[in-house]
């Protein structure tokens, strides 16, 4: 014997809308998968949201708007990012050796300091 899943029309979907307590968004979607989908993706960008200092909120919406609206931009960070982590490469400088890659002080005569006679 076999079933056949009912669609979420023969089951008494039409249409739901998910209201969020918190900031008042409104959601309207036509299964019941979307809407469970809606309420865990709000729920987590609520999380995530407030982990984050008003600084990195700023500065994560700058990065979410100049991502969103150019895909193969993203994209491509994406794949310099996994080919940086396979590679071992990343975005950290080179650890500091004194004398060979540190600024040293200037000992030019330029920068010695006049002084007074007593």
């Amino acid at each position: 014997m076999t079933t056949k899943p009912t669609s979420d029309a023969a089951s008494g979907w039409d249409q739901a809308t998910y209201r969020c307590g918190r900031c008042g968004v409104k959601h309207t979607v036509t299964t019941e998968d979307a809407y469970l989908k809606t309420v865990g993706v709000h729920s987590d960008a609520h999380t995530v949201w407030d982990r984050l200092n008003p600084i990195e909120r700023d500065g994560l919406v700058s990065i979410l708007r100049t991502i969103l609206s150019a895909p193969d931009l993203a994209v491509e960070l994406l794949a310099l990012a996994d080919r940086q982590h396979l590679t071992g490469g990343g975005t950290q400088p080179p650890p500091a050796v004194p004398g060979k890659n540190t600024p040293q002080p200037d000992s030019s005569p330029s920068n010695t300091t006049a002084r007074a006679t007593e």
